[in-house]
């Protein structure tokens, strides 16, 4: 019958029959999934080609997620760059929780593997599924709060090092000087995963392995900042491929796996372990050990991934969130002082118990966590249909009300964590303000059943099977870093205009330059 008709009619024919498949697909795909009828920011100031995610990714960290979501809610759509479907923007604390508690079916997306294999390799930041669950097993045992306990006095001498470092620079400059906080904050948990971790020894920042590291991180920072770093994580989407083309952000994601493996490599090879050690090596090495027992095993390249991706976000993450904290002390010198005088209380030399008993210390580091997570957002995919809980009902395109969320497979989400911190909604009308007392006042912090989440009801390190496994030294460590510094230095803010980017954690820009947080620091009284 088909031969009745000409080649154009025939071509006609099909591409009418295949779009009728196209729009009977589309229509009972929306009788599926809510996504469609979410409400979300005008398309008018999306770009054709680059949606919404260009005005996101040039403003400051997920400050556009928070002007949205004060309109909009905390559950909208935007438009995703490169025409791909529109992405969920997920703030509501009962759907995150419920996306975070099952891991298994919203997993990191496309976007998001393939730099950290390029940086990290694929350790357990890397990892999904079975093999994620595996790792994590096996590395539980070395972040327990006894093997943090015993961390402690390694701990406390780096920090007392970068306080020596610090005032001994100081003295030098008549006793105050403006400095760069990052380059300090940064050797010092350097030095404190090197030494707490894998027994070795940066010193300070001079070690050549440790310039090199602060070099390559650095330029890393910087090109992650630029217009190519947005569109090539935008492709990557689509075509993970994009990773073997020598681009500038990619090449310097690179040029850090290859210092940092070359020296996770050498620390495995002199390594010895002990069966009761509990530090990060001795927990890899033993499941290294082939002597026939039945520990769990990892390879060789998972144990030297590992290494270095502890390596690495073991010491930024922690040195972002606390030079963001630093700068909202220089802000507040009354708060400044009231944490000093606490810490001085103490004395000069902190337990591990005295950190803990340090009350406005404690709410010091929450706020700093709460409104500086070092990780601003993430993003997650469904692998299935499903539906997801929401914790108040919300009103769509047509103007009904819905209280759960239907997804099709494949629906991108992007979970802002700050902003779910900064919800007036939830948080009061000084969300968005460091207030330290806050976490100490009777109910100054929202109710438990506001916050389902993680540590102190933040998804600072996220939630769920998933939740960062070093969240105990990061915040242990924090708390000595911030009591060192602060009992014997004064941090005053300067008139530099400080701006917080995501690349690829939590950074400050200056003048355009990334990992640049200038202070003016001066010796206490």
């Amino acid at each position: 019958m088909l031969s009745s008709f000409s080649a154009t009619q025939q071509a006609v024919l099909l591409l009418s029959f295949v779009s009728a498949i196209y729009v009977y697909r589309l229509l009972i795909s929306r009788q599926r999934e809510d996504g469609h009828v979410l409400l979300g920011p005008s398309r008018g100031i999306a770009s054709w080609i680059w949606g919404h995610e260009l005005l996101a990714f040039e403003g400051q960290a997920t400050e556009m997620y928070t002007n949205w979501a004060s309109v909009w809610g905390p559950i909208f759509k935007i438009k995703a760059a490169l025409f791909h479907s529109d992405i969920i923007v997920a703030a509501d604390h009962a759907a995150v929780q419920y996306i975070f508690q099952n891991s298994d079916d919203y997993v990191k997306s496309p976007a998001f593997r393939p730099p950290v294999a390029n940086v990290l390799g694929k350790g357990l930041v890397w990892a999904e599924g079975d093999d994620h669950k595996k790792q994590r097993r096996i590395l539980a045992n070395a972040f327990s709060s006894e093997a943090i306990k015993g961390m402690a006095d390694d701990i406390a001498e780096c920090s007392e090092k970068l306080e020596s470092r610090l005032t001994n620079h100081l003295l030098s400059h008549a006793g105050a000087a403006t400095v760069n906080i990052v380059e300090y904050t940064s050797t010092c948990t350097l030095d404190i995963i090197g030494r707490v971790a894998f027994g070795y020894d940066f010193r300070s920042g001079q070690s050549t392995e440790a310039k090199q590291i602060h070099a390559s991180w650095n330029g890393h920072v910087n090109s992650g900042l630029t217009f190519g770093a947005f569109i090539a994580m935008l492709v990557i989407r689509t075509f993970p491929q994009i990773f073997l083309l020598p681009l500038p952000a990619i090449k310097a994601g690179g040029q850090i796996r290859e210092i940092v493996s070359k020296l996770s490599m050498r620390l495995l090879e002199r390594g010895t372990f002990n069966e009761r050690g509990r530090d990060i090596l001795s927990t890899l090495m033993k499941a290294d050990n082939g002597d026939g027992s039945k520990v769990e095993r990892l390879t060789a390249q998972q144990i030297v991934d590992n290494i270095s991706t502890f390596m690495m976000v073991g010491h930024e993450t922690t040195a972002g969130s606390l030079n963001f904290t630093l700068l909202e002390l220089a802000k507040r010198p009354e708060i400044q002082q009231k944490l000093r005088d606490e810490v001085r209380q103490r004395g000069r030399n902190f337990s591990y118990d005295d950190i803990q008993r340090l009350e406005y210390l404690d709410a010091v580091v929450k706020e700093g966590l709460r409104l500086h997570p070092a990780s601003p957002q993430t993003e997650r995919v469904a692998l299935k249909d499903d539906v997801i809980p929401l914790s108040k009902p919300v009103r769509t395109t047509t103007g009904k009300t819905i209280s759960s969320l239907r997804v099709r497979a494949g629906q991108v989400f992007h979970i802002p964590f700050t902003t779910m911190h900064v919800n007036t909604a939830v948080w009061g009308p000084d969300a968005a303000d460091f207030h330290p007392e806050r976490w100490i006042v009777p109910g100054g912090v929202p109710a438990p059943s506001e916050l389902p989440h993680g540590w102190s009801g933040l998804v600072t390190f996220c939630d769920g099977p998933r939740n960062c496994i070093g969240y105990r030294l990061a915040i242990f460590e924090f708390k000595v870093i911030l009591a060192t510094l602060i009992r014997s230095l004064e941090f005053h803010e300067t008139s530099a205009d400080v701006h917080t980017k995501i690349s690829p954690t939590l950074q400050p820009v200056t003048d355009g330059r990334g990992g640049l947080l200038p202070l003016f620091v001066s010796l206490a009284a």
